[in-house]
């Protein structure tokens, strides 16, 4: 009787290459959370790029890096958006008291509203 030679199975390891795409994912479901989405995409593209050179879930990792990089291209869009809106109003010279600012900023940014000081 001969015996066939058995072929160890080798284990694919993927998780890194999971916790590369549930940091994406978390990152772009929490960047609307005054952008703290940020951390969780530095974290997956982090995660993603030793995924990726480990070979480990390589595709996850792959799909998490694509979606840490959507937010966080995101989060600098809207960074760069918002400065541009309210720079102006810093102007000391148009808008010398803090009311004015504080008109400009609500005028400029529909978002934001002038609480009263107590």
């Amino acid at each position: 009787m001969v015996y066939q030679p058995v072929r160890e199975v080798t284990q694919h390891r993927r998780g890194l290459g999971i916790a590369a795409l549930v940091l994406g994912i978390a990152g772009l479901l929490t960047l609307w959370l005054c952008g703290l989405g940020t951390l969780p995409a530095l974290a997956g593209v982090v995660v993603g790029v030793i995924a990726v050179v480990k070979r480990n879930g390589r595709g996850m990792a792959i799909a998490g890096l694509i979606l840490s990089a959507v937010t966080l291209a995101l989060a600098i869009a809207f960074a760069v958006w918002f400065y541009g809106r309210i720079a102006p109003c810093s102007n000391q010279a148009r808008y010398p008291t803090k009311q004015a600012r504080d008109e400009c900023l609500q005028k400029r940014v529909p978002f934001f509203q002038a609480t009263p000081r107590p």
